[in-house]
Order: C-alpha cells, then sequence, then structure tokens
C-alpha cells in the first residue's frame, strides 16, 4: 500500500504570503482531489488509498480549513479559491492536471475548468448545488451562523446538532417534510470527526461554504470546453440539482446509483484523459519572522515542524504537553522575543503529526523524534523546552543529545509522588467516547476548563485551586478542546508513560542549567523549591499567574 504523506507549500501568491497543507500519495497522472465544506483533505485519506495505485494525488486543504492559511481578503469567492488552487498548482510546477471535487470541491472544480481550461485535462464533479433566487436568500439567512466559542461549551452542543440535522433536512435549519432527507444518521465517530473540522477552521467555515452558495455554476456549465463528469449518487440530497444543469459538448451530466458508482465514473474519466505525473516539494521558510509549517518526514512517521527562522545555532525548540499541538503554545512561542529562533513540533499522534498508534513505549518514541530532527537540521547550542508531562520527554531526549545542548527550561514540570501518578492515572486520564448525543464534547470542554482552575484538573476542591488569574480565553480553551479530541488514540497512553519517568531522578544526572519555571500559585511550587535548594545546576523562577504573560520572562531565560 502506498503510504499517504503529509506536506506544506508555501506561496507567494495574490493574497500575500500563505501555505497550503496537502496529502500526496500515488503514482501515474496526476490529479487533484477538492474537498467539500466544511472539511479538510482528511477526508479523502480513504479514496486516496483507494485511487493511488492509479494516480499521483495531491489532496489540499481549501484555504481556511484544515491546516491551510485562509485568504486575506474581505470577501473569499469561488474564483478567488479557483485561482488560489492554480498558484498552488504553479508552486508545485504542476501545468495540467485532473480534478476531482465533492461538494463544494465540485463546485471549486467548475470555476477552475472554467476560468483556467488549459490547466485541466479533465474533471469529475461529484454533486453540485443549483439554488433559486429565493433559496439562496433563505441560505444566507440562516445556513452559516457564527461559529464563537462560549465560556460555557454550549456551543459545541448547538455544533453536534447541527452536524445530525444536516442528515435530517436540507437546508438543515428547515425543519419540513419537504426539506426531509432519506440519510441515514452517522455514527457518533464520524459525527465527531466532522464536528471537529468545524473546530479546526472556527469563524472561517463559513468562507468556502458560503461562497460555493454564491457561485451559479449553471452559467458557466454550458460554457466548458474541458471533458467533464458531473454526477451525484441517488441518496446525495444535491441529485436533483442535476436536472437543472445543462451540458456542453464536453459535458456529461449522469445521475449515479450510489456514490461508489460515480466514484468509479470519476475514476474513469480521469484515467482516460492521463495528465502530469510529477511535482516537486518545497518550502520556503518565510523571511518576516512569522512561523513556517513544515513537514519532517521521521522513522516515525510524519512530524509537523513551526519554525520562525532558518537559523539553526542557539534555538528554542519547544515541546508541548500531550493531548495539546504546537498550536495549543502558540500563546507562548509567537510572545517570546522575535530574535529567538524558535522550532515548535507535533509530536507523533498530535495536531499535524502522524496519527497511527504508537505500539509501545511513547517516551521512547518522543526521543527517537527530537533527536533526529535536532540532527538532521543540524540544530546546535539549543535550549529545549517542555510543558507538564512533556518535561519527562524533554529530559529523557537531554540524555541523548547533551552536545547540543546549552540549557533546559521544564515549565511546571509533573514532579509527583508514587501516589500522585498512580491517582492521575486513575482519575485524570478518561477515556471519552463520543455519545449519540453529543454529550462527550461537554466533557471534553470543562476537562480542559478546569486544568486552568485546579491541579489536578480532576481535584476540584479546596486543595486544589490554583489561584490567582487564570486564562479563561474560549478561543484558546476552544483549540486546545479541538487539539486533545484530535489526539484521542495517543494523548492517554502517551501522558500515563511520560508521568511514570523518573524526572526527579534525571534531574541530578545531567550537568546541564536546568531551569523550572512555575507560578506561585501552583500546587508544586514547594517541589520545585525544594529541588532547587538540593540541587546546585537547578534554578527556580516564578511566572505570573496569567499564562498569556509568560513569553517576557522565558524570553529573558534563553
Amino acid at each position: 500500500m502506498n503510504k499517504i504523506k503529509t506536506e506544506y507549500c508555501t506561496i507567494k501568491s495574490h493574497w500575500g504570503i500563505r501555505q497550503v497543507r496537502y496529502l500526496t500519495c500515488g503514482s501515474g497522472p496526476l490529479i487533484f482531489l477538492l474537498h467539500q465544506s466544511p472539511k479538510s483533505a482528511d477526508e479523502y485519506r480513504p479514496l486516496i488509498e483507494q485511487w493511488s495505485n492509479d494516480f499521483t494525488i495531491i489532496a489540499p486543504d481549501t484555504p481556511g480549513y484544515g491546516d491551510s492559511d485562509p485568504l486575506n481578503t474581505d470577501e473569499v469567492t469561488i474564483e478567488k479559491i479557483a485561482q488560489a488552487t492554480i498558484e498552488l498548482a504553479d508552486a508545485l510546477g504542476i501545468n495540467k492536471f485532473g480534478l476531482y471535487g465533492f461538494h463544494t470541491g465540485a463546485i471549486i472544480s467548475i470555476a477552475i475548468g472554467y476560468s483556467y481550461p488549459n490547466r485541466v485535462k479533465a474533471m469529475a464533479c461529484n454533486g453540485v448545488l443549483v439554488l433559486s433566487d429565493d433559496e439562496l436568500k433563505n441560505i444566507r439567512d440562516n445556513y452559516l451562523p457564527a461559529y464563537h466559542p462560549k465560556w460555557d461549551g454550549s456551543h459545541l452542543a448547538w455544533l453536534w446538532s447541527r452536524m445530525r440535522e444536516q442528515l435530517i433536512f436540507f437546508p438543515w435549519h428547515q425543519r419540513t417534510e419537504e426539506s426531509r432527507i432519506q440519510f441515514d444518521i452517522s455514527s457518533p465517530e464520524v459525527l465527531q470527526e466532522n464536528a471537529v473540522e468545524v473546530m479546526r477552521a472556527g469563524d472561517a467555515y463559513r468562507q468556502a461554504y458560503g461562497a460555493a452558495f454564491e457561485y451559479r455554476l449553471e452559467q458557466f456549465v454550458p460554457e466548458l470546453t474541458v471533458p467533464a463528469l458531473i454526477t451525484a449518487g441517488e441518496s446525495d440530497p444535491l441529485c436533483k440539482c442535476l436536472d437543472q444543469l445543462t451540458p456542453s459538448d464536453s459535458v456529461r451530466i449522469h445521475p449515479s446509483k450510489t456514490h461508489e458508482e460515480a466514484l468509479e465514473k470519476a475514476r474513469e474519466i480521469l484515467l482516460n484523459h492521463p495528465a502530469d505525473s510529477s511535482f516537486k516539494i518545497e518550502t520556503d521558510t518565510r523571511e518576516d519572522a512569522a512561523f513556517t509549517k513544515t513537514i519532517f518526514h521521521s522513522m516515525h512517521g510524519d512530524i509537523k515542524i513551526e519554525k520562525n527562522s532558518k537559523t539553526t545555532s542557539q534555538p528554542l525548540l519547544c515541546i508541548h504537553p500531550p493531548g495539546g499541538s504546537s498550536k495549543t503554545i502558540r500563546f507562548l512561542t509567537e510572545s517570546i522575543d522575535k530574535d529567538i529562533p524558535i522550532v515548535s513540533i507535533d509530536l507523533p499522534g498530535h495536531g499535524e503529526s502522524s496519527k497511527e498508534p504508537i505500539q509501545k513505549n511513547p517516551l521512547n518514541t518522543h526521543t527517537d523524534v527530537i533527536s533526529e530532527i535536532v540532527q538532521k537540521n543540524g540544530l546546535n547550542q539549543l535550549t529545549i523546552l517542555g510543558m507538564q508531562a512533556s518535561c519527562s520527554s524533554v529530559m529523557h531526549t537531554a540524555k541523548m543529545i547533551t552536545g547540543s545542548l546549552n540549557k533546559i527550561i521544564l515549565i511546571e514540570p509533573w514532579i509527583l509522588s508514587e501516589k500522585q501518578i498512580s491517582n492521575f492515572i486513575e482519575l485524570g486520564l478518561p477515556e471519552i467516547k463520543p455519545e449519540w448525543s453529543g454529550g462527550h464534547l461537554q466533557q471534553y470542554w470543562h476537562m480542559v476548563r478546569d486544568s486552568k482552575l485546579f491541579w489536578p484538573r480532576y481535584n476540584r476542591s479546596i486543595s486544589g485551586i490554583i489561584e490567582g488569574s487564570p486564562n479563561l480565553d474560549e478561543k484558546q480553551l476552544d483549540i486546545e478542546v479541538t487539539e486533545l479530541i484530535r489526539s484521542d488514540l495517543s494523548w492517554r497512553e502517551t501522558t500515563s508513560d511520560l508521568l511514570q519517568y523518573p524526572i526527579r531522578d534525571s534531574l541530578s544526572e545531567i550537568e546541564l542549567p536546568i531551569i523550572i519555571c512555575g507560578r506561585s500559585s501552583h500546587p508544586l511550587e514547594k517541589v520545585y523549591m525544594n529541588i532547587e535548594q538540593k540541587l546546585e545546576n537547578i534554578s527556580y523562577f516564578t511566572l505570573d499567574h496569567n499564562p498569556v504573560n509568560w513569553a517576557s520572562k522565558i524570553s529573558k531565560l534563553i
């Protein structure tokens, strides 16, 4: 089986410098797979595996979705997204290509085929939408409400219901007999995937989604000159729209019995009109001190890296806590002194890194990955920073890369007694399974929110109170909840493994300067102060109560 790889492409585009995340796999004629809204290219992983022996596949995240940067424009249109896709093809050195699109992706494909016919060999459009003026007004007024995280997590209850409702009615907000559709309610696991995709995009979920409704594709289909198939499975609510389209000489409009039949028809037309078969993988580091996203292909799979400089000397290497990602610690990394080179990674099983379950010993896997990144990227004289349980990974890795290190910074390391470790493993690592009602999303929300108020987060009593002003910003909480859900296959086992690492002993085994940082309000402060008194290489520094103010102090310690 061909291996699906994640890549990033940096584009100097009409909308400024932006990055596109895409999946790639396979061999043969080159095709783009364009996804529906509000999802990402990840929805195509099963199809990529299915088609990888027939095609060289590029599946990008539409701007603003997945991990692609949004377009810097006041109004996103399908024409602009089509232009952005051509910019991606140009950046990858692709002249001609095939197109397969589903729903929004199908509409984008039509726009590309209409505006850039010399670039497209053939296209297959699966499910397109034709609206009357009254229907479009109804959609504008009701279909895409803003996504704003609420302090109590109630936006997640709305989001779950929204994902379910679109499988009962179309449009989802129009609860009438005429709007009822014949569709199975997806499993809780699939509904969760759909909900998390909206959470990844945030309020930008409305951009391409709304643009697709506005694009009057029925005006352009009759003028298409590119060989094209427009189809939809009979169970697709959009299948009825096919009757409202007028074909051109190059366009075949034909419904399919099933979604699988539609895919096979799409495969056939793309194979009958083969395109280029090669492209170049290239990610240029941005020069404006903004973070560049790249992928490091490690022995343990694809690892996402964010870095703000090409410099390899004296960087700060940041390791997020289990259940987080480079996104969850941007409140820190993006606020540190801009002159400090920063490298921030997504640990295996987290963020945009490979989600394949770690078969055994996450701690050793982390050490392998971090050490490989340091060696292959020529990082030297570096400071390595860990947070909470990831401090164990930092200390274990430090023993392997001592020659490359200047110092170690540990932010509120979980240095616990055997009883505390046992309690945390028993009470702090709940297995949260998707429920048909969506109630489990509230459990995620309050677990993350309580981690800002209590330590450990399950000790919701006076003894667990973290004093001072907490950071309860709803957008930050929403990012952390999103990334926790996305790391579902890894975070429990990873946290358990890191908790059991003898971090207290390792502090005395490394002669490098080690700086422990923590809030004076943190229940573990006495532990940190006691360690500072006993070990000459340990220094303890207090941090502001609110984590958003940590960066200025950390910058001075590097």
